[in-house]
């Protein structure tokens, strides 16, 4: 099975085509001062196997969705229960997968460690009843998934539909007792707590009534941190949490909040539905770790600092963290718990002080199958396309991956690893029987590091026969030969070229997005659908990104690949061992120097590339370690992690 293969220790400096072309010279120490073992693959990623067996027939229309478990779950698909293997593509730090079974009417989840097993095997053979914790089935249900929203100045109040993509909201009655900046849910008891100076106030959610519940807190004033759980208040301002009985008042407990970078940060507390505290704040997302006596420790979970001050969070029933701000037009963003990616989901015309999310129940919400597919709406992906039921996403739902070239191979470049560099995001749209019906990339173009017009191709690992048509290719230079189909001619493997021309993409002459002081583009993202003739087995097409490469300023023949895979039929194979390339196709190596330094890298997350004629292990300070220590030590090397990066070396854009 093919894998898909990352960073390198990269210590020497060599020329790219801009600097060849500028005619400046090569820059200090030589990569023989160096070692590094010959059996490192240089990949960030790992594939995991999943088989679901046991599984009774009359429960066959149940869904596994697959989440990376930690620190928060993060979505990366989800699939068929009936008796199926699916692979999925996941980062390699990541410890645990977490496998949830729904049918709609009964829910069960298990966590497996993948840190040293890539095979999962979980037998639901003893799911043969419906487990509703005594509760009926609802078919009927009106139940919506929302999140309450409030707001300081004025006391607005706003209810936020999860449900549709345009995440509308709807005003509530003003907030009695005055503006608010913390609210949590009581979803048994349908109350939704807020906190108004010194007094804390309930809304009753069926009737719509207001009521005071106590005067006073621990804080003697106003808190913008609140969360229920389990019968108590969790309240926080700064570093100090409090954990309030919510029916006496009486603080149980109280401690000191260690490791929030910025300790005045505002923000917000919700739990996970595996009991797990979070707290948001103007640094970004953090997870409680440990209670021990009085002190709570937290771990900062995004990548890098937020680009937006966070003040409010919840997490809705699929573990989705919604996070909104209090600008005067408050942004609601889902945000990506690996890597710090994030999406804003709407603006609106308010500020967001705090939000809390009414989870419904599975079972409570409509048992209605549209599109007959067997998968019911609220399970299904595409609950209005009968051809299609499941999304498998690489990396995730919301992140992005990277891809980065040199372009200068089969002599060696700068390593600055800026020639191309494109994000990412794949999905593997499969039916109600798990085989793939099309592949959805979405391609954000972010920088062009050179004079050369470089062109984009992806190689599928599946014969052209099984393509029906290729949608979205912007091919403008007429050095590509397609077919009707959309695929690329003279090729024994479906081949895509999704452009021709990255500084046509731009408009621009050369030197994209690599020097910050010049001011940057807008990345051009480019949408490629690949339909199937017919339903593909889905481990037959194998994981994203499969075998991405780049064609050097014209030449369709000069081919620069991830390491170790393979070129297409048209490849001028006669580069391979000319240059410092150290190809030998027959042992499998391909496009690595003799120390094993290739010319283009794949990262499994939202990649910082280094600027302009900055070496990548000069912006990333421990990137040697972990490929001298054959990936055992700083694996995380590329995160916002005290003294990893040098982030004056780092092009950072937020778009």
């Amino acid at each position: 099975m093919k894998k898909t293969h990352v960073l390198i220790p990269l210590l020497v400096f060599f020329l790219s085509s801009c600097i060849i072309q500028s005619g400046e010279p090569i820059l200090e120490d030589n990569l023989d001062d160096f070692s590094f073992p010959e059996n490192f693959n240089f990949t960030n990623s790992k594939t995991i196997e999943i088989d679901i067996s046991g599984l009774e027939e009359s429960k066959s229309i149940g869904i596994i969705d697959v989440y990376i478990n930690g620190p928060t779950p993060i979505h990366i698909g989800k699939f068929g229960a009936s008796n199926h293997t699916q692979l999925f593509e996941v980062p390699i730090i990541e410890k645990e997968i977490l496998l949830i079974f729904d049918d709609g009417s009964e829910r069960h989840d298990q966590v497996y460690n993948i840190e040293n097993n890539q095979l999962i095997n979980w037998n639901l053979s003893g799911f043969s009843s419906v487990k509703n914790n005594g509760r009926t089935r609802s078919v009927n249900s009106t139940c919506t998934d929302k999140l309450y929203a409030v707001e300081n100045s004025f006391g607005g109040f706003w209810e936020i539909d999860l449900t549709n993509d345009d995440y509308a909201n709807t005003s509530l009655p003003n907030l009695q007792g005055g503006g608010s900046i913390a609210c949590a849910l009581d979803q048994e008891n349908e109350l939704m707590y807020y906190n108004a100076n010194k007094t804390l106030y309930a809304f009753n959610v069926v009737d719509g009534t207001f009521s005071t519940i106590h005067q006073g807190n621990p804080f003697n004033a106003s808190y913008p941190r609140l969360a229920f759980n389990d019968g108590k208040f969790y309240m926080s301002n700064t570093n100090n949490l409090f954990v309030v009985d919510a029916t006496t008042n009486e603080v149980k407990q109280q401690y000191t909040i260690k490791g929030i970078i910025n300790a005045n940060c505002g923000g917000d507390l919700d739990f996970a539905s595996d009991g797990t505290l979070y707290l948001s704040c103007f640094s970004g997302l953090y997870k409680f770790i440990s209670f021990e006596g009085n002190t709570a420790t937290v771990v900062r979970i995004s990548a890098e600092n937020f680009p937006y001050k966070l003040t409010s969070m919840a997490i809705d029933r699929e573990d989705r963290i919604f996070v909104g701000t209090s600008d005067a037009n408050a942004h609601l963003i889902e945000m990506n718990k690996e890597d710090g990616s994030f999406r804003i989901v709407n603006t609106y015309d308010h500020k967001i002080n705090d939000l809390t999310a009414w989870r419904c129940a599975t079972q409570d919400l409509e048992q209605i199958d549209s599109d007959e597919d067997g998968i019911i709406d609220e399970l299904d992906d595409h609950p209005n396309d009968p051809e299609a039921a499941f999304d498998v996403f690489t990396p995730s739902e919301i992140g992005y991956g990277t891809l980065a070239f040199e372009d200068m191979w089969p002599t060696h470049g700068d390593y600055d690893f800026n020639d191309l560099v494109l994000n990412y995001r794949f999905a593997n749209v499969m039916n109600s029987a798990n085989k793939s019906v099309r592949l959805e990339m979405e391609l954000k173009i972010l920088a062009a590091g050179a004079t050369f017009k470089n062109g984009f191709g992806i190689e599928l690992p599946i014969e052209p026969s099984l393509i029906e048509s290729v949608e979205g290719a912007q091919l403008t230079e007429n050095i590509i030969s397609t077919d009707s189909k959309g695929l690329e001619l003279n090729q024994s493997k479906a081949v895509i070229i999704p452009f021709d021309n990255i500084l046509g993409l731009f408009n621009a002459g050369s030197l994209v997005n690599t020097r910050p002081e010049n001011g940057f583009i807008d990345p051009v993202i480019i949408n490629i659908t690949v339909h199937f003739k017919e339903p593909v087995d889905s481990q037959t097409l194998d994981n994203a990104p499969y075998n991405p490469f780049i064609f050097v300023n014209g030449d369709r023949s000069r081919e620069v690949h991830l390491k170790n895979n393979p070129p297409t039929d048209l490849s001028d194979n006669s580069l391979f061992g000319t240059g410092e390339d150290y190809t030998n196709l027959d042992k499998g190596n391909s496009y690595v120097n003799q120390h094993n330094v290739p010319w283009a890298i794949n990262m499994i997350h939202n990649f910082r590339f280094p600027v302009e004629k900055t070496r990548i292990d000069k912006a990333y300070n421990h990137l040697v370690t972990w490929g001298k220590s054959n990936g055992t030590m700083y694996a995380d090397w590329y995160k916002d992690n005290a003294g990893y990066r040098n982030t004056n070396k780092i092009v950072f854009i937020n778009k």
